[in-house]
C-alpha cells in the first residue's frame, strides 16, 4: 500500500512547491508544463481527425444525397430540400465528397469541376543566423573602423507590382546619387 501526501488533496494538487519535496518518501505528483502542453496538443489534434459521424449515419446520408446529385441537382439544392433529413452543412457534404466517403465524386458535380483549388502560399522561413553581423549598428562600426574605404549604397524602388523599377546608386564619399529607371526587373542592364 502506497502512502500519499495529504497536501495532494488540496490545490495545486502537485508537489512542485512543497518545502519537504527533497526529503519526502511518499508518492510524488510533479507538474511539467512542456509535457502538459504536448499532451494537450495531442488530445486536441486527435479529436479533430477523421469524421464525426457513424458509418450507419454516413450510409443514410449517402442514400439521400447520391441519387439526387446523379440526377443533376446541386449539393445546395439537395441540402435545402432535405434539410430535416440530412442535418449537415453543405461544406461538410463537400468535404465528405472530397474524401471519397460518399458514392458520388467531384466529376458528378458539374460546377465544382470548373473551380480551381485555392493555392496556399508556403511560408518562407529565413534563418536568423544570416542577420548576425549585418545590422545597421554593425555597418556604422565598420565605417568608424575603416574611414578611408569608399562606401557605395544601392537600392531598388518598385512602383506597381510587375511595373517599372528605379535603381539608385549612392556614392557616400562624394555625395553623388545615380538613378536609373528600368522596365526590366533584372540587374543584367547594370552589369
Amino acid at each position: 500500500m502506497e502512502l500519499t501526501c495529504h497536501k495532494l488533496n488540496k490545490p495545486p494538487y502537485v508537489c512542485n512547491g512543497c518545502d519537504t519535496r527533497l526529503r519526502c518518501k511518499l508518492e510524488r505528483h510533479l507538474y511539467d508544463a512542456k509535457n502538459a502542453q504536448k499532451e494537450y496538443e495531442a488530445i486536441r489534434s486527435e479529436s479533430r481527425q477523421g469524421i464525426a459521424i457513424t458509418p450507419s449515419e454516413l450510409k443514410r446520408i449517402d442514400e439521400i444525397m447520391s441519387p439526387l446529385i446523379k440526377q443533376g441537382q446541386s449539393v445546395h439544392m439537395v441540402c435545402v430540400n432535405n434539410a430535416d433529413d440530412i442535418m449537415l452543412d453543405e461544406k461538410t457534404i463537400y468535404n465528405y465528397i472530397d474524401a471519397g466517403l460518399l458514392s458520388v465524386d467531384n466529376i458528378d458535380l458539374p460546377r465544382k469541376v470548373r473551380y480551381h483549388t485555392r493555392s496556399h502560399k508556403k511560408l518562407v522561413r529565413v534563418d536568423k543566423q544570416c542577420h548576425v553581423g549585418r545590422t545597421y549598428e554593425d555597418f556604422e562600426t565598420c565605417i568608424e573602423a575603416n574611414p578611408d574605404v569608399p562606401i557605395v549604397e544601392m537600392d531598388s524602388v518598385e512602383g506597381r507590382k510587375g511595373g517599372k523599377v528605379l535603381l539608385t546608386i549612392y556614392f557616400r564619399n562624394c555625395s553623388l546619387m545615380l538613378e536609373s529607371p528600368s522596365a526590366i526587373r533584372t540587374l543584367t542592364l547594370f552589369n
